[in-house]
């Protein structure tokens, strides 16, 4: 699990199950932060994405 406290928008994410999303929002609790995925049958859609699904930063 990647600490999420500092990571800001615009910056790209490697997710669990080998997606890539675009963080939109960082929620600032340490845990949440909101994404767009931007690979995947979900391309395009924003979900909120827990700490323990960060995988890397791309």
């Amino acid at each position: 699990m990647l600490a999420v406290n500092d990571i800001a928008p615009g910056r790209k994410l490697l997710l669990a199950g080998g997606l890539t999303a675009e963080v939109i929002e960082n929620l600032g609790d340490g845990e949440w932060l909101r994404v767009r995925i931007l690979s995947g049958a979900d391309t395009g859609v924003e979900e909120l994405c827990h700490a323990t699904d960060v995988q890397d930063l791309a």
